[in-house]
């Protein structure tokens, strides 16, 4: 078990206290698929085509599962609307997700079950992982000081 699972990285980041902490931790283990991972939870201009709920599945006692994540990332695009998934039937496509969810680590699941949520974790925010990875969370159209159009 010598790959940091996404989970791990992302619980390290939450429970660090000072931003630039958090930042220099999620770019020492910037990889594409956590990139991809915070972008669909984050995003909230990304629309997922799966129920935000967690579907009944069986987690993981495999240790191999440790760090699976990162392969198991490239099926994401069969849950954003506008993307491969879109030819899925939705019961295909749940398939696909709980699948997904039996494959990997056990708390890289529970992280997945985060990201459909689309809410933002405790402890950290859009604006770190932004300062971490370049702008790959939207600014929200309407903040607190936009103007509206």
């Amino acid at each position: 078990m010598t790959t940091t699972s996404m989970a791990e990285i992302v619980n390290t980041a939450c429970k660090m206290t000072n931003k630039s902490e958090k930042i220099e931790w999620l770019k020492a283990n910037n990889s594409k698929p956590l990139r991809n991972v915070l972008k669909i939870m984050y995003d909230d201009t990304l629309e997922l085509n799966i129920p935000n709920t967690a579907p009944p599945y069986h987690p993981s006692e495999s240790p191999d599962s440790h760090g699976m994540l990162y392969r198991e990332t490239r099926k994401l695009q069969y849950f954003v609307k506008g993307y491969a998934g879109d030819g899925l039937t939705p019961l295909r496509r749940e398939s696909v997700f709980i699948q997904m969810l039996e494959s990997v680590d056990r708390d890289d699941a529970v992280l997945l079950i985060q990201m459909i949520n689309q809410k933002p974790l405790p402890g950290l925010t859009a604006a770190t992982i932004n300062a971490a990875f370049g702008e790959i969370v939207p600014a929200k159209k309407y903040g607190k000081n936009a103007k509206k159009i």
